[in-house]
């Protein structure tokens, strides 16, 4: 019973691995690259016409929003006369500190729109410098993985990498039922789970924020042990019973 359970677990991760591979190959760069606002207009204007009113709400509040939270990293790297390389943290109220600068506000600033948010910012105190910004995410892999807990990641990473990163499935994951939570509410159910992973979509293209959970449930089994002995003593209080009344 043992060893048929271990066969089905293999094959179901051999499975998982090989759609998550194949996702990968499929993957273009266009794919990978971070969403604009014109695209996401579209994706909010398909959601509603289709009655998708989970994913509708997702996109209107990043439009509206941005993509940033409080917290969140981001490595930046100055190219020109004043060279500069850190990765910094948000601070409160969306605010990006900047050596010997103002602030750059990031409400309603989105992933895709980061690099020139920050290059008219820097260019109102420097002439001949350019800006690269990684905005990086920080999301929860929970439930059966090798090493659940926080992780830092690009925001263009694909879901199933962000799963490895986390040591990859445990012994008795169930990935099939594996979720997206944001403050203990399911936005993204098991089925459209189990599609990102197949069409290789990113944490950006699933519209998550610092703070969301990846959530890999357990496999359920049915538990004999605990049904026998729930009926043994069952039947001993039956037998417990007549007899009394026998008496």
């Amino acid at each position: 019973m043992i060893g048929g359970r271990k066969l089905v677990l293999s094959v179901a991760l051999v499975a998982w691995a090989g759609a998550a591979a194949q996702a990968q190959a499929r993957v273009t760069q266009q794919s990978k690259e971070l969403e604009t606002r014109a695209t996401l207009e579209q994706e909010l204007k398909a959601a509603e016409q289709h009655n998708r009113t989970g994913e509708a709400f997702l996109l209107r509040n990043r439009l509206e929003h941005g993509d940033f939270q409080d917290g969140d990293r981001i490595v930046v790297q100055l190219l020109g006369s004043i060279p500069y390389n850190d990765t910094i943290t948000v601070r409160a109220g969306k605010m990006l500190p900047l050596p010997r600068m103002d602030d750059l506000p990031l409400e309603g600033v989105l992933r895709s729109e980061l690099n020139d948010a920050l290059s008219h910012h820097l260019a109102r105190y420097l002439r001949d410098s350019t800006a690269r910004a990684t905005p990086m995410l920080r999301v929860a892999v929970l439930g059966q993985v090798g090493r659940p807990g926080f992780y830092y990641t690009p925001a263009d990473v694909l879901l199933s990498d962000v799963l490895m990163q986390a040591g990859g499935p445990a012994g008795d994951a169930n990935l099939n039922g594996m979720t997206i939570r944001r403050a203990g509410e399911t936005i993204w159910n098991a089925e459209d789970t189990r599609t990102a992973v197949t069409d290789g979509l990113s944490l950006d293209r699933l519209h998550l924020r610092a703070g969301d959970e990846i959530y890999v449930p357990q496999n359920s089994h049915f538990n004999w042990t605990s049904l026998l002995q729930i009926g043994s003593i069952a039947i001993s209080a039956l037998v417990a019973i007549v007899t009394l009344s026998r008496r």
